[in-house]
């Protein structure tokens, strides 16, 4: 997810060759439910950064991306991993789901989300299409995520992802090999799963012909992670 809702520590910097044009879902909205606004992901980075009195330059001081891509993300001409979002979060001292969802601050007890299948916010790179679930509640402890697999080869990725945090996969349809840095590539079907922390470098691939789909959990990223 590297989410990826998919996904993180000190960030690395990721490789914008291997990102696409951002997509994002409004349709099929549930009007019976409070009906939530989504901002795409690159005007809201632009409404924090203001907020935080941050230059782009300064920005990408504290992030490890550049002004360019930086600059690309803010005006919708590129979609960032979940690695690059986790490095935006940690450099705007803000909970990842706030690049997704309302910045307005829950009550902190008894709180609720629903999201009804197939109204996610979509955030779509190279590798994976992530749906963001329950993106309308901010300051969550995780980042659920499903997420679509594109990837049919790790040199899609170019490196492995890293960032802070841990991260949980579940995979719900199709064959998923999962690859990280200390261990050998190992094949999930559905119904299996698995947790790995997120500083270590990884990367999901499809080994079917049908694109794999994944519940993936990444715990939220925050200044003390």
């Amino acid at each position: 997810m590297s989410f990826h809702l998919p996904a993180p520590l000190s960030v690395m910097a990721a490789h914008a060759e291997t990102e696409s044009a951002p997509s994002v879902d409004r349709s099929n909205r549930d009007t019976t439910d409070a009906e939530q606004l989504h901002v795409p992901l690159g005007q809201t980075l632009r409404t924090l950064r203001a907020q935080a009195k941050l230059t782009l330059q300064q920005l990408s001081g504290q992030t490890g991306i550049s002004v360019s891509t930086l600059s690309k993300i803010e005006n919708g001409q590129l979609s960032p991993t979940y690695e690059k979002i986790a490095a935006l979060a940690r450099g705007l001292s803000v909970n990842v789901s706030e690049l997704f969802g309302s910045p307005e601050k829950p009550a902190p007890l008894g709180r609720r989300s629903l999201t009804r299948a197939g109204q996610g916010v979509v955030h779509e790179t190279a590798q994976y299409r992530y749906e963001v679930l329950n993106s309308d509640l901010a300051d969550k402890q995780f980042v659920p995520l499903r997420t679509t697999i594109k990837a049919r080869s790790v040199r899609d990725f170019g490196n492995l992802f890293r960032h802070g945090g841990e991260e949980f996969i579940y995979v719900l349809e199709g064959q998923v090999v999962l690859h990280t840095d200390f261990y050998a590539p190992v094949t999930l079907s559905v119904g299996d799963s698995c947790y790995f922390d997120s500083a270590m470098g990884h990367a999901c691939i499809s080994a079917g012909d049908e694109d794999a789909k994944v519940l993936w959990v990444c715990s939220s990223v925050t200044l003390d992670t």
